[in-house]
């Protein structure tokens, strides 16, 4: 019923669910692709999830996420959709950053990799909310509501202007998001200083990716609608330019 990239979003937001049951959601915020997947309707699909937290000491937050992803609540959720969970790997335990490696098997099949990563390196950006996940998502994979903190399009904005600057391996899923959030009204708040400081580096960078690099990096991880309207290099290539000239626009 599911494809893998479905089996991945739904271990995340069932995740999601059971960690909001141990731990304050005050404490922590979805960012990343899955925060523009969940919330603001992204048609990429993304293969980790990825998290700030505060308030939380390392071994406290170590042991929550083993106790969830060992736990027979959480298996059952899962077995319900034709998932399991085949190893969990606890690769990066540090007072920055937590990072566990899961395979997950969809009915039966071979391990599907995905990584859950926690982050201290900031604390939380104030710019955040608590929300339902988007209700069509859920009804998707009929599962029941979730709410979860997750940080709004304008810090996803500064947060995907800075990653697209700082890189040291450019992806193109940094234009294709910056797009996303253009498009739903992101980028017209003034913009910090910090972040004002990394446009010129994040408009080169953001031109060094061509369509090849598109292809192999996002389009496999679009749904399945958008995947032929996607096989157009002109399409992404007036993508690309529409964010540039964005970001052009943006500079002091």
């Amino acid at each position: 019923m599911w494809n893998e990239r479905q089996a991945i979003e739904i271990f995340h937001l069932l995740f999601v669910a059971q960690l909001g049951r141990r731990v304050d959601k005050a404490f922590f915020a979805i960012k990343g692709g899955c925060n523009l997947r969940f919330f603001c309707r992204s048609i990429r699909y993304s293969g980790d999830i990825d998290f700030d937290i505060r308030t939380m000491a390392v071994a406290t937050l170590r042991s929550n996420v083993a106790n969830i992803l060992k736990s027979p609540v959480f298996g059952q959720s899962l077995s319900t959709k034709q998932i399991a969970i085949d190893h969990v790997t606890a690769t990066k335990q540090t007072d920055t950053t937590q990072r566990w490696k899961v395979g997950i098997t969809l009915r039966g099949g071979k391990p599907i990799p995905t990584k859950i990563e926690f982050s201290r390196r900031k604390g939380l950006d104030s710019d955040h909310t608590l929300e339902p996940v988007d209700a069509e998502l859920m009804r998707t994979y009929e599962l029941y509501p979730i709410l979860a903190q997750h940080y709004s399009r304008e810090a996803a904005f500064r947060q995907k202007v800075v990653a697209l600057s700082r890189r040291t391996e450019t992806q193109a899923r940094d234009i294709f998001d910056l797009k996303l959030l253009l498009d739903g009204g992101a980028g017209r708040q003034p913009l910090p200083a910090d972040v004002l400081t990394e446009i010129r580096r994040a408009i080169e960078n953001a031109m060094t990716i061509g369509f090849d690099e598109f292809s192999g990096q996002v389009r496999v991880y679009l749904t399945a609608d958008y995947q032929d309207y996607y096989r157009s290099r002109q399409v992404w290539e007036s993508l690309q330019e529409e964010v540039v000239r964005a970001l052009e626009n943006l500079q002091p």
